[in-house]
């Protein structure tokens, strides 16, 4: 109980309770305000305007003549609005009057009469709002206006008003805390999940109860989230498995080269090819490392780049070029199509990267004397490059994987590379805000890259 006391919906629940008692007092100011203190401000405006002409018709007429206009007022007002009087000689006689009571001594300003009439089958009752004049020569002046239907208005307001309060108390607590009760159980579902998964369940996943409410969308959202952790987990895990792999082969090999270097018996030939061979393996775990270090500098963002306006196209025809005369010794024809030109934003000497290796490996791994074939094709806000070749099939689920830091596939056992090459690729891609995939079909192969042209600088020719 104290902790939902203590939540935070818990107190939203009585803040919104508090707002709402003051909405009903102001609702309720405003009812009384238009249902009873204006009209019966109304009525007592029309009371002292009577009153005053009265007066004037006692001035000019004296009391006979008064008494004449008290019953015609009388009789000409409606029974909603209907008028009351009592004229009252010096001596306590009643000249005229339609009122059934009074009160005996004369008051100042405003007060209630009762003033119920009995009619054929039953009697209404009439509250005479009434003001009284005393004049010069004694006599006294009852006048008053019917105002009962207000002062019942004004009477079951307030009787109903602090039960309304009280009531609209309760139901709030209680739905605070039953709010409470339920946004707290959510609450701890999520608690719950992260729980576990600080202890290593990283399948753990916070509950959804499908009805699309905010915390479902907040609970499916923390899943994808706890996915692409796990993923990522999973990910690292693979690449310290594959790291360890690969680093143990070529150490193991320095570690045997080296030690034949220093057996006493080797000549100084032998030991030079040794020390040789040692160096070709560092070279190599050193490639391994800059290559996973550039990925992991292109894939934090850390890794400057050079954004401007560059032509894809003639990025595409250079790194072409280059890749010729490798493609012609294997006897692969190698050729390209597409705009002459085509500009957009990026980063040029990344983009000649991720192009080469994807060249480096069709050329590596393509068929001898087979075919290479570069597209770059406009897809309106978009620019996507191809490289295809017909090289060995990939294998089901070898295309989701090829981009994983060491990951090879089937067609590259026995060929040279570290299996970074694409992951490289993806992260410059990335980078980029592009798209990178890749459709293995038959015997032909296709890795494309896919970059948006935002900014003035885009255009294609």
């Amino acid at each position: 109980m104290e902790r939902i006391v203590k939540s935070l919906s818990f107190r939203l629940a009585l803040t919104y309770a508090g707002l709402f008692c003051a909405s009903l007092v102001l609702l309720f100011a405003a009812y009384y305000w238009l249902a009873v203190a204006r009209p019966l401000a109304a009525i007592r405006t029309q009371v002292d305007g009577e009153l005053a002409a009265l007066a004037q018709v006692h001035e000019a007429g004296g009391r006979d003549a008064l008494a004449r206009r008290l019953e015609q007022r009388a009789r000409r007002s409606r029974t909603a609005e209907r008028a009351f009087h009592a004229l009252i000689a010096p001596d306590g006689r009643v000249v005229t009057s339609n009122l059934t009571s009074w009160p005996s001594t004369s008051r100042d300003g405003f007060y209630a009469i009762e003033a119920d009439v009995s009619l054929e089958g039953g009697e209404i009752d009439f509250s005479a709002l009434s003001r009284e004049r005393i004049f010069a020569d004694g006599t006294r002046l009852i006048v008053g206006r019917n105002a009962e239907r207000f002062e019942e208005r004004e009477q079951a307001a307030r009787a109903a008003f602090p039960v309304l309060i009280v009531l609209v108390l309760l139901l709030a607590v209680a739905g605070g805390y039953l709010m409470s009760r339920a946004i707290g159980l959510r609450i701890e579902a999520i608690s719950v999940t992260a729980r576990k998964v600080m202890t290593g369940r990283l399948g753990e996943r916070v509950p959804v109860h499908g009805s699309g409410d905010d915390f479902d969308r907040l609970s499916e959202t923390l899943n994808l989230m706890l996915e692409r952790n796990e993923a990522l987990f999973q990910s690292v895990r693979r690449v310290s498995d594959n790291l360890a792999h690969e680093l143990r082969t070529p150490l193991s090999r320095v570690q045997a080269q080296l030690e034949q270097a220093v057996q006493v018996h080797a000549g100084e030939r032998t030991r030079m090819q040794v020390l040789d061979a040692a160096l070709r393996e560092m070279a190599r775990l050193q490639a391994i490392f800059d290559a996973l270090l550039r990925i992991g500098r292109i894939e934090e963002h850390r890794h400057d780049i050079g954004f401007a306006g560059i032509d894809l196209a003639a990025i595409m025809r250079d790194a072409v070029e280059l890749y010729e005369p490798a493609a012609a010794q294997r006897g692969i024809a190698l050729s390209a199509e597409g705009p002459s030109r085509a500009v957009l934003e990026g980063d040029r000497d990344l983009l000649f990267q991720a192009i080469g290796n994807l060249l480096d490996n069709a050329v590596k791994y393509g068929r001898a004397n087979g075919a290479i074939r570069v597209s770059l094709t406009d897809l309106g806000d978009r620019v996507r490059i191809a490289v295809g070749n017909d090289g060995p099939p990939l294998r089901q689920g070898e295309a989701e994987r090829l981009s994983e830091r060491f990951f090879r596939g089937s067609g590259a056992i026995g060929l040279p590379g570290h299996g970074l090459g694409l992951t490289l690729v993806a992260a410059i891609v990335g980078r980029h805000e592009g798209e990178f995939d890749i459709v293995s079909s038959g015997d032909w192969t296709s890795v494309a890259i896919t970059l948006p042209r935002p900014g003035p600088l885009s255009r294609i020719e």
